[in-house]
Parts: structure tokens; sequence; C-alpha cells
């Protein structure tokens, strides 16, 4: 359960639901000297927290939500509307296998998570390539005593990064005795299953022995789930029973050479099976396609006879003869092979050791192990018609011709019209090509097909955290902390399946690689063509601070309190790309893996202050300020100040006004050439698009759907030493209610601005216009822009857009604001049974982004910003409501509602005009029918229910049962958002895509 965005020490005092606190359980026992960790504030003292609105998350209220993960907490808090990495993009998200949270509408770049209060070092691959962020996949959720999020800037006391706000995961300070808990689930279906086991072990009373020492260990595993293992529209490319009205038709059938609604065919459309067609040395066509090895079939896939007119709709050569054979293979790389979640196992191992330092104070030192693998990253095969990867010269192959003759002296190469071709061997010096059977009679084969082979990435991080601190009281009342730690976080991707150019122009030209029957490849011989591809990347963090804070006089308020702070971090990545450029042989490289790649390191100094003065009892200010330097030139200073009144006992009025940085990160300032890829269409009822359809036909009048439905471009950026921070200025001004001691009402305005936004590479209206309307030629400073893969049907038309390339530099302004709202309450139902009920609401006002032209880009209430969040949206209303019936300690049930708000499918930074969902359309933002009406506006609001229930069958067991998704709800049909790879949006509709999940476990106490 979430408690009220109220102080900190109000949040656990007045509003989380008891804990039964036996002297065998878990024990946190704050005594005054001890090593309280205050959010929002650099000093110990609780009566220096925050004015800031805080939502503080017990372990307890964790386990009443039935939420497993610090992730999962994360991804359902109402602040967090701009939408949390989803489980999904394990399998298709830029930083693969990780997770971070995005408060205020804002990315993750501006949300600090910290440790225990301190910095951790960051996910060594930043999400889209460039964002910094905190993978929360790797903090033990079975220790952790609570999860502070403060909605507001903190950069006056954490630094950079904490514009949007802190996420301050806290571990129990004290455990004693033997504490086991295991739990496995399954989703209604019988699929996505998991398992977790925990076990913590303590010893020794702080208050009684003066010492206490834990060790903690975990494990969770998790099945995958795919595509396929749900019902229409989810789990198959075919599009085409999503219809409109007769003048709209219906989408696009997106199976390999599937037959559309009306019963038309979009032409020939490569497959796993490969294809060849006979031409001449050269290049000129002598008939159409046949399967490369009869014998096979259709090895597995669907077999369709074409008709006389789906056949001829497939165009003919320019002999005449027909392109498309009379039977093609269907393939669904929706249903065949895309995966939802993939497998994903977490193993965790923590110790701690706490001692009391007699009357001076406590002292402590930790250390953390955690390891996550995901594996089952599917993405599917891809075309052997394709690029090598931005990031270096690159290399567009747009047709392959097998020769006649293959030899070890063969020498395979791509032509200046993107042909694969050959040389080297003639009947003199080498054999018919055993993968051409037209070498006999001296002609080539036009190869078409997929990949033979299923591109998988698997992840493994391994995390190492090492912390200690010493706090206490010397001489006349100074209060001193010292507080260290040292990070590292190590990732290794390996990459199957991806085709290596080098090896596949070899393998054509030698002939070494069996075309014809795949499976009767060796390992080496696959090995060759797709070179298994391996990369080890390292980030750390060092971090030392120390305060002093000391009560120097009194008001009629209380004490007025003084700290100063001062801290040293060290922070580097070792990034090397996975996919290098390389100058010499640009075809020495790899179609689709990325070429990110980043070093640096960089030393960060900082000092602040904290002024503490209750000026009488009904008024408390506060002024704070941090100056951090760094290394890399950056430098700024945070001031921040805050403000309480309390007329009466039960109204405190509360406001913050603070100053707020984010320094570059590592990939912004030095990273090679990095892309992300967002899609789009040509929609061809709009005039910036007709002459493009007009050149992209079938061989009649019909556009080729199959190349002008949709596309894939990519947005290059590359990194900029220059950068200046980004600077922000935020406000907070709320009411805390109290009407009675067991009812909590809260409301907080929030606003934040931002400016010298650091961007990249995006894409605009004007440069697609500029694009097909100026046969691909693109005048705009700074921006260059790439063609993509032709159309195989008609290879000399203007291509889509490969790539929309540019350097990272300050230019934009964000703004975002917003009001949360909570309501919580306690009330006595009988003398055993209690009832606690807690909403928390966020309404998210503007977001938007102003451009250095001027142009504004507003986000909110719709589904951008695609180019930041992944498409992801930026709801207006995010809430949960969660009622718990305690049984005084002996068990307990809940039941959480969650909400979120539809919003417009608009993404002004796609293309798209912000309240114009036709002009979006006809801009090729928005999936439109046939005759160019939107397919979707707007999308539905999703809002389902979770249960918990707990007993206490004895003194040390409790089982408890998960129900997620209670009602079963189903998701929405979407398909912008998420980038259009689900046809829902995963930020916000996972639990719906799962389905109803049942966990059953128990803990055991000794």
């Amino acid at each position: 359960m979430f408690a009220t965005p109220a102080m900190a020490q109000d949040a656990t005092a007045a509003v989380a639901p008891p804990v039964a606190a036996a002297a065998d359980q878990p024990q946190d026992t704050q005594a005054s000297n001890a090593d309280i960790i205050v959010t929002g504030s650099i000093t110990r003292n609780p009566a220096s927290a925050t004015a800031s609105p805080v939502v503080s998350v017990t372990s307890a209220d964790l386990q009443n939500r039935g939420i497993s993960t610090v992730a999962d907490a994360l991804q359902l808090l109402s602040a967090n509307n701009a939408g949390t990495a989803a489980p999904s993009w394990s399998s298709f998200g830029f930083a693969t296998g990780a997770s971070s949270p995005s408060l205020r509408g804002l990315n993750n770049s501006y949300t600090l998570v910290l440790f225990n209060g301190m910095r951790t070092a960051s996910y060594p691959l930043g999400d889209d390539g460039y964002r910094t962020f905190v993978d929360i996949n790797t903090i033990p959720s079975s220790i952790v005593d609570r999860i502070d999020v403060l909605q507001d800037g903190a950069s006056a006391t954490y630094g950079s990064d904490a514009i949007a706000g802190v996420v301050n995961v806290i571990i129990k300070r004290e455990i004693t005795g033997l504490h086991l808990n295991g739990s496995a689930a399954i989703s209604q279906r019988g699929d996505n299953g998991e398992r977790k086991l925990s076990a913590s072990a303590g010893y020794g009373k702080l208050d009684e022995q003066g010492f206490n020492v834990y060790i903690n260990g975990e494990y969770q595993k998790s099945d995958p789930l795919f595509l396929r293992d749900r019902g229409y529209p989810f789990n198959t490319a075919d599009q085409s029973k999503i219809c409109g009205t007769a003048a709209q038709g219906c989408l696009f059938n997106g199976i390999r050479n599937g037959i559309q609604a009306n019963g038309s065919y979009g032409g020939f459309a490569s497959t796993s099976v490969p294809f060849v067609r006979p031409y001449s040395a050269a290049f000129t066509s002598l008939g159409g396609n046949q399967l490369l090895n009869p014998a096979l079939g259709c090895q597995g896939l669907t077999a369709y006879t074409l008709t006389a007119a789906q056949r001829a709709a497939g165009g003919v050569d320019g002999a005449g003869n027909l392109i498309a054979p009379a039977t093609v293979c269907q393939e669904d790389l929706v249903n065949e092979y895309r995966s939802y979640n993939s497998n994903i196992e977490r193993k965790g191992l923590n110790a701690r050791a706490t001692f009391k330092l007699g009357s001076f104070g406590e002292a402590y030192v930790m250390a953390n192990y955690y390891n996550t693998k995901t594996s089952g990253n599917n993405a599917g095969p891809t075309s052997l018609v394709s690029s090598t990867a931005n990031g270096g010269p690159v290399v567009t192959v747009a047709s392959i011709y097998l020769p006649a003759y293959v030899c070890a002296a063969g020498v395979g190469s791509v032509d200046a019209a993107g042909r694969v071709v050959a040389t080297g061997c003639t009947a003199a010096n080498g054999t018919l090509n055993p993968n051409n059977p037209f070498a006999a009679a001296g002609n080539l084969a036009r190869l078409t097909g997929l990949v033979p082979v299923t591109r998988t990435t698997d992840t493994d991080t391994k995390t190492y955290r090492f912390t200690g601190g010493i706090t206490g009281t010397i001489g006349d009342g100074w209060n001193v902390a010292l507080n260290g730690t040292a990070s590292s976080v190590i990732l290794k991707t390996e990459n199957r399946g991806y085709l290596y150019l080098q090896g596949f122009l070899d393998a054509v030209a030698k002939g070494t690689y069996n075309f014809v029957d795949p499976s009767k490849n060796t390992e080496a011989q696959t090995q060759g063509v797709f070179p298994t591809n391996r990369n080890r990347s390292i980030s750390k963090l060092t971090q030392i601070q120390a305060s002093v804070d000391k009560d120097v006089f009194k008001l009629p308020g209380g004490d007025v309190n003084i700290a100063v702070t001062g801290a040293y971090r060290y922070e580097s990545i070792n990034q090397p790309s996975s996919n290098p450029p390389n100058t010499v042989n640009p075809a020495a490289r790899y179609y689709s893996i990325n070429a990110v790649s980043v070093v640096g390191s960089r030393h960060v100094w900082s000092a602040g202050y904290e002024v503490t003065v209750p000026i009488i009892d009904q008024l408390k200010l506060k002024a704070l300020g941090s100056y951090d330097s760094y290394s890399s030139g950056q430098k700024a200073f945070s001031p921040k100040f805050e403000a309480e009144f309390k007329p009466i006992e039960q109204i405190k009025l509360r406001g913050t006004y603070s100053k707020g940085f984010r320094a570059p990160s590592f990939s912004e300032s030095f990273a090679l050439p990095t892309t992300g890829f967002v899609t789009a269409s040509t929609p061809c009822t709009s005039p910036t698009y007709a002459a493009f359809c007009a050149a992209h036909t079938t061989g009649t009048a019909t556009p080729n759907p199959a190349y002008v439905n949709g596309y894939t471009y990519g947005l290059t950026s590359s990194g900029n030493p220059n950068l200046k921070p980004e600077r922000s200025t935020s406000f907070t001004g709320g009411i805390v209610l109290n009407p009675i001691p067991a009812v909590t009402i809260t409301v907080d305005y929030w606003q934040t601005k931002i400016k010298n936004v650091i961007v990249g590479a995006s894409a605009s209206d004007d440069i697609f216009q500029q694009y097909y309307t100026n046969n691909g030629v693109v005048n705009i400073p700074n921006v260059v822009v790439t063609r993509g893969v032709p159309d195989a049907l008609n290879p000399t038309a203007l291509p889509t857009i490969g790539t929309i390339a540019a350097q990272y530099k300050n230019a934009n302004q964000f703004q975002a604001r917003g009001i949360d709202f909570s309501v919580s309450a306690r009330v006595p139902i009988t003398n055993d049974v209690k009832w606690i009920t807690n909403a928390n609401a966020s309404l998210l006002l503007r977001l938007d982004q102003t451009l250095e032209d001027g142009t504004v880009n507003r986000f909110d209430n719709s589904l951008g910003q695609c180019g930041i969040t992944a498409c992801s949206g930026a709801p207006k209303w995010r809430g949960t409501w969660q009622n718990t019936l305690d049984f005084n300690g002996q068990g307990n049930i809940s039941l959480t509602a969650y909400y979120t708000a539809g919003y417009s499918q608009v993404a002004t930074d796609s293309g798209g005009v912000y309240g114009d969902c036709q002009q979006s359309t006809d801009n090729g933002q928005i999936l439109a029918y046939n005759n160019g009406d939107p397919v979707q506006c707007n999308t539905k609001a999703v809002f389902y229910l979770d249960g918990h229930a707990e007993v206490k069958v004895q003194n040390r067991m409790t089982l408890y049962v998960d129900v997620k998704n209670l009602l079963d709800r189903k998701p929405s049909y979407d398909p912008n958002g998420g980038y259009g790879l689900y046809q829902f949006q995963p930020a916000w509709s996972d639990s719906l895509f799962v389905g109803r999940f049942f966990r059953v476990g128990a803990k055991v106490d000794f």
C-alpha cells in the first residue's frame, strides 16, 4: 500500500499499516542515535524531513499488494506517468534486461535512484543508447524496509539527475532469527510461471547486545511468454480482421505472402524458406521465383496456391514472366517468433553488520551481490536484403545473386547498385555452385529469403555493492556522519543469429554455406555467416560523503539546525561497441546490432548546506543548496527553499522552490553514433506520399502494400563533448489535512521547467516533407538523412527513410506540471478488525517540449514522447486505491484497483499534430485505413484489480495468495503504442496481457 505523500515521519507514523512486532520477527527499531535515513535531507534528524511530497512504501505494503519486485512497485506508482520500461522491453528495449522509473511525465534520466541513501552504479547500456539510469531489477526486494519516492526536484540535496524526483530504496537495518519466504505463481492459462525463494538469518539485538549481523539470499525465476500465447489481434501479424466501413476497408495482413481481406496479393515476400529467380550474367531476369529446394516444400510454413489474378498482381519482369510463383510459403513472424516476456532469472546475496559505538553512535557495513539473467529475447529472423548497422560506413544490400561457380578464391562484394555479386571463380578453378539451380546454364540465381537463424539476445548482469557508514554525536551536540560506497555493474550480452555481412559474402562466393538445406550446415558453417556476438560492458561508481549538523540556538518553534556536507564521487563506463565502425572494410559488420559505444570517466566534487528554522510552532522554514563540480567541465549551484505552515493541528500548508540540473551523460558527451528506431507509415492518400506510392507498385497501379504500409526508420545520435548541463526550476505547493487522527488528505501542485535540454536526432514534418517530395534530398542544417532498403519490386524507386542523424546538442526546453492527490484512513471495525484504505492519484496538466525553432511539441494526454519514452504515452490520470482488512496481525485481505486514463494517439515528435488526429494520420504518424481515415484516435482507459490474502496458521507460519488482474481483463487494441510491436500498450496493460495470475506462498519465521 502506498502511504500518503506527506512528510517522511508523518507517512510511517500515521498511514502505514500495522505490522505485528514479535521478538523473533525482523525488527528495525530506531533508537535516538540510530542510522536513520531521511529522504530529501542531508541530516539524519527526522525533524529536518523535507516539505516536498514523499510517497513511502513499506515492505508490508509490497506484500499486501502482491508486489514481488522493486521494479513492479515503481511501475505501479501513480506519479510514474511516462512509463517505466515494462517487462516486455527485456525483449525489445534498447537496454535489454533492465528497467527504470520515469516520474512526472519526464523520461528516466530525470529520476535519481538511490540505494540506502547513496548512489549506485548505473546500467552500463543507456536507455535508447544515451539515458543514464539505475537498473531497479538489481535491488534485493526481500530485505527492503521501505521505498521513499520524493516527488520534487532534489538537486539541492543529491546533485545531478534529481530533477523529476528521487527513488530511495532503504534496506532493513536489523534482522534477528531465521525467516523463509517461498512462492510459486502461474497465469490462468498455464504459462508465464514464476518461482521465488528468499531466506534471511540474523543474530544480535542492537538495543540489548549492541550489534546485529544478518545474511540474506533470494532467487527468482520467471518463464517466458510469447505473443502467440494470447488471442487475436495480439498473436499475429495479420491485422486484416480489423475493418472499418466499406469505404475504409481493412488493415494490412502482415503475414509474409499473406492475402488481404479483399482477396488481393501484395507481391512476393521473403520467408525463411528461400526462393530463387534465374538471371543472366548481365542481371536480366529470365523467369519468376521458384523454391530453391522443391523437395522440402515450405518446410513447415503454410503453402498457399495463388489464383491467376493474385499471381498476376505480383508483377512481371521485363520479358513478361510472372514474378510470383504458383505456390508461396506464408510465414507469420509475430506468431512464430516474437516473445513478450523472456526467461528472467534473479539471484541475490546480501550481508550486513551493524554495531553500537557506545554513547557515540552506530556503524555499519553492507555487501550486496545481484545477478540478473535474461534469455530468449527473441527478435525473429531478418531479411537477407538489409543494411549493416548505423554508426559507421553503411553497406546496403538490395539484392543477392548466387554465382554459377564457387571456389576457394571466390570474392564476394556489394556493388554500387546494392547487389551481392561474386567474382574470381570459373569452370577452370571452381565447381558449379550447389546453391544455384541455374548454374549449369551459366546463369545467376537471385536469392530471396530471411535469415534462416532466429536472432536472440541473452544478458547476464552482475551488480556488486559495498557500503559502510558511521553516525554519532560528539562534543556539545555535534551530529556527524561519514558514509561511503563502491559499486560496479558488469553486463555481458550475447547476440546469436545476426548476419555478419563479410561472412555472408564469403559464403556466397566460396559456396561454404548450404542455402538449399540450412539444417545440413555444421556449427562452423553457421558461425561463418552468423557468428555469435559477445560483448562485456562495465560501469563503476565510488562515493564518499560526510555531514555535520548541530542545533545552534532555540526559537519559539524549536531548535535551529545547521548542517553542512561534502562529497566526492568517481564514476566511469567502459562500453565497447558490439558492432564497431570499420572504414577499411565496411562489410565486416553485422546487420541490426547497434554500434553504440562509450568510454569515459569523471570526478565529481560536491558541497552543500541545510538550515532548518522553526520560527514558531506553526511555521518551519528550510534553506538548502548544493554546489557540484565535474572534471568534465560542468558546474552547477542548486538552491532550494521549503516552508511548512500549520495554523491548526488539522491543517498543514507546505511549499518548495528549487533549482536543479542534469549533467550530460557519458553517452551524450562521448558516444559513437547510436540508433534507435521508430515506426512510421506512408499514407498514399496524403499529397506528401503520392509520388512515392505511385513509384512502388506491384506491376499494376496498386501500391505494393508490403513496402508502403509501414516501415521503421532510425534516429542516429552521436556524442558532443561541449554540452552544457540541463537546468531546471521546480515549484510545489500543497496542503495536508488531518480532519481526524485516522484520516489524512493531501493535495499538491507541482511544476518543473527544464532549459538547455539535450536532444539528439529527431523527426519533424519538414524532414518527411522534403524527403518524400524532393527525391530523398533534405536540406536542414546539421541533419543527415539516409535512404533505407529499396523495395524489392521497385529497386530503382526512392526507398523509405533509413536514418535521420544528428549530434547531441543543448537546444530545447521541457515543461511539466500537475497535481497529486491522496486520501488515507485507518478505521477500526471491531476490536480485532481494522479497515485501512489508501488512494493516490496523479493528474498531468501539461507536458511539452519547446524546440529551438520555437515549435512546441505537446505530449500530455497523448502517445508521445515516442522518441524518448518508446510511445508509452503520457496519460492525464493515473491512480491506485487499496483497501485492506487487517485482522489484528493474524491475517489480512487486500484489494487494490489500478487506473490509467486513455489518451490521444498523436505523437508530436514523430510527425503528429497535437489535437488533430486526421492531420497526424495524413503525416503518417497514426495508422490509417485504405481511404486515409485514422484507425484509432484515442486509446481506452486501463482498469484492473489485484487481490491479496494472508493468514497466520500458527505462531511461526503465514500462508498467502495473490491474484493479479482479478477480473481477467484484456488489453485494448492499440496499433500505435509501444512502437506498434504488440498491438497494445505494454507500459500500462502488461497485467492485462498476461491475464489472471495466481501466486501462492508461505512465510516461516523462527
